[in-house]
């Protein structure tokens, strides 16, 4: 099995346009945003107060937040930190355009 040690170091066969792990320690630098993919976020470190399709939820630890293609998210509040999760973007779709995008 290959080691993905980035973006363009993937097999061709998966389909992922970004992953790596974000570090969040102030909400308000965190800026509210969507994407042309789907993204999960897999927390495993700290507890934060989020916002993702339109809902506030509170994750920790062992949850993964999903956010659908072209829903905004945002970090609210960081509630235990720094909050640490390892993040997977899905294949660009519709416009394809990369990284975060703002309305």
């Amino acid at each position: 099995m290959p080691v993905m040690r980035g973006v363009n170091d993937k097999p061709e066969w998966v389909r992922w346009s970004a992953f790596g792990i974000g570090v969040v320690d102030n909400a308000e630098r965190f800026d509210r945003h969507y994407h042309d993919a789907d993204e999960y976020w897999l927390v495993f470190e700290g507890r934060a107060r989020v916002m993702s399709e339109g809902q506030e939820h509170v994750i920790g630890p062992g949850d993964i937040l999903c956010t659908r293609m072209g829903d905004e998210h945002d970090i609210l509040e960081i509630i235990d930190g720094p909050l640490r999760c390892f993040y997977i973007e899905d294949e660009l779709r519709g416009e394809e355009r990369p990284g975060h995008l703002h309305r």
